[in-house]
């Protein structure tokens, strides 16, 4: 059985490769006090992965709802098919072959695998009943082809965020799209489930399927792209041939300027260790005991597949879970499974579920950026709103937070814009030690270089860091030593001068330490 198989058939005739399927022309939108997108155009072909990229509130995403129908533009076309439209909501673009996979999720948490697969499309039976049984066998039929293993059964909130991306995944991929839109689709995914699904973008591309991808990470890009828009502060900069343009030429239309050293490392001294762990470990036995001493101005990566324990490691030590043994910051005694414990005790800790874990969506920019300060911005239960908004308007500047005031919603920003308020109000406190788990996840490359700045200069400052990433390059460019998780277990250890690529992948397929780069 292939996707084919299961997926619903839309009334149009399978375009040939090159026939256009979506055209936009001068598209503009405008949010309160901001411009999201102004006199934008783009054109996507069947039998081709446009990649959409840009600098975080550049208005990518904004275009991907419009053309998905989330959306309206204020001004400009949307043609399907050289047909003129004006989607009214996402239900009339599915219809037209077009699906979105955004880097939001949108699964439903309390039903299972199958059914959020299936949703608005469940099989049934002549008399009309849900056919479970058919349900249950074309989402693992669809699961199988993917790759990803899980339970067709299993409820969606029992799942980590990675395998909650893979069943969205699955999701788009069996409703036969004509046009996919992937939104951010990869930021959530480890390496091996990244490679599995450029591959199956290869595969429809090559059936063709038109695809329209928004990522930060160039390597995708350079991997199954051939065309790239490159949108900058809501206008259209130009529309490159992927083969034909440079990363580096490519990245200066992004942002504007040269990035010349991507990682920046800087050789900081190390200080006396700063963080004790020992025999540490969650209450449901995601990872077994990990015992570890990071040094003051040392940065810690962690690597490992998805499910491998180290995203459970790091919710450990920011006190978001359940956990036995010891862990000692600067002589002090953590109370574990306490956030308001670890913070006191000097650890910042950044989750990898921006919107489920670290922002309050219905409140403000002031308000997500003071939560992690209000010790010291209230006195007697009342908040100092001057200071408050002084200290926020300084580190929306610092930061490189782009909205229009302070007291926007932080909903109506771009992910990116998001991050850099929930790193910014962390990194403020300087806390001893730091432990980002994925903190560049969804962040274009320009705040990548910027937050890379800004982790370096709190290390050169006295703070171990924790870098958890599913990105190895990024683990390999800033980490003075590298722990790779396999399977709940710390399978190898790295110093930074032996680690290279092909070690630490090995090490997290296999569990493995090989001595020799055979690559």
């Amino acid at each position: 059985m292939t996707l084919t198989d299961i997926a619903p058939e839309h009334t149009k005739a399978t375009p040939a490769p090159g026939d256009v399927i979506v055209e936009a022309k001068g598209v503009s939108k405008s949010f309160p006090g901001v411009k999201a997108l102004d006199n934008v155009s783009i054109t996507i072909r069947a039998g081709e992965v446009h990649a959409l990229t840009g600098e975080n509130g550049s208005g990518k995403s904004t275009l991907s709802k419009i053309i998905a129908g989330m959306q309206p533009q204020d001004e400009g076309e949307l043609f399907i098919d050289g047909e003129s439209v004006r989607l009214r909501n996402p239900s009339e673009a599915i219809e037209r072959g077009i699906v979105m996979i955004s880097q939001e999720l949108t699964l439903a948490p309390t039903l299972t695998v199958a059914e959020n697969i299936f949703m608005g499309r469940l099989p049934r039976s002549r008399l009309g009943a849900i056919d479970w049984r058919k349900l249950f066998r074309d989402a693992k039929g669809v699961l199988d082809q993917l790759g990803v293993h899980v339970s067709p059964r299993q409820r969606v909130s029992d799942l980590g965020l990675e395998l909650q991306q893979e069943v969205e995944i699955a999701r788009a991929l069996s409703s036969n799209a004509r046009l996919l839109i992937l939104d951010e689709a990869t930021s959530s995914l480890s390496e091996s489930a990244t490679r599995r699904l450029l591959e199956l973008v290869i595969q429809e591309r090559d059936k063709g399927m038109a695809i329209l991808t928004i990522t930060h990470r160039m390597p995708e890009i350079y991997a199954v792209c051939s065309t790239a828009t490159v949108l900058r502060d809501g206008q259209l900069i130009t529309t490159v041939p992927i083969p034909e343009t440079t990363e580096e030429q490519l990245v200066r239309h992004m942002v504007g300027r040269e990035i010349e050293d991507y990682f920046g490392k800087r050789e900081i001294a190390r200080g006396k260790i700063v963080l004790n762990i020992n025999d540490l470990a969650d209450t449901s036995g995601s990872f077994d005991p990990v015992t570890l001493q990071v040094r003051r101005g040392e940065i810690l990566g962690v690597a490992g597949l998805a499910g491998s324990g180290k995203t459970e490691f790091a919710r450990a030590l920011g006190g978001a879970i359940g956990a036995t043994g010891d862990v000692n910051v600067a002589g002090r005694l953590v109370t574990l499974g306490s956030p308001a414990s670890a913070i006191k005790a000097g650890i910042g800790y950044v989750p990898d579920d921006r919107k489920g874990e670290a922002i309050l969506p219905v409140r403000d920019v002031s308000e997500n950026f003071a939560l992690a300060w209000l010790d010291n911005l209230t006195k007697s239960g009342f908040v100092y709103l001057r200071k408050q908004a002084d200290e926020v308007g300084k580190s929306m500047k610092d930061y490189g937070v782009v909205a229009a005031n302070a007291g926007v919603m932080i909903s109506t920003l771009s992910g990116g814009n998001q991050q850099k308020i929930v790193l910014g109000r962390t990194f403020r406190r300087k806390p001893d030690v730091l432990v980002l788990n994925e903190p560049t996840r969804g962040v274009d490359v320009g705040a990548k270089s910027e937050i890379y700045r800004m982790l370096q200069d709190a290390a050169d400052a006295g703070a171990a860091v924790i870098l958890i990433s599913s990105e190895l390059p990024e683990v390999l460019g800033l980490a003075d030593r590298i722990a790779v998780f396999f399977e709940g277990r710390v399978a190898a250890e790295f110093k930074r001068s032996e680690a290279t690529e092909n070690l630490v992948a090995h090490a997290a397929v296999t569990g493995e330490r090989i001595l020799t780069d055979h690559s």
